[in-house]
């Protein structure tokens, strides 16, 4: 049986938004979101973001990161 991923609309996060700067496509992969929130977090302004969009960034690095963000 196939799991089907939900796609992250980067509209809906800010920061997100912002740190997708290279990106064209509106929706990405959740573990894609997380390796970018990692890989660019110098850039995310954390007063910027609602609370949705860190409830949301907690969700990934609990999954993806097993509780632990690996930032640069």
């Amino acid at each position: 049986m196939a799991t089907q991923t939900t796609l992250l609309d980067r509209k809906q996060y800010h920061e997100l938004d912002l740190i997708m700067w290279d990106h064209a496509e509106r929706y990405v992969e959740p573990a894609t979101a997380f390796k970018l929130y990692e890989q660019r977090w110098r850039f995310v302004d954390t007063k910027q973001m609602s609370a949705e969009e860190t409830a949301c960034l907690d969700a990934l690095t609990a999954q993806y990161g097993h509780g632990h963000m690996l930032v640069a």
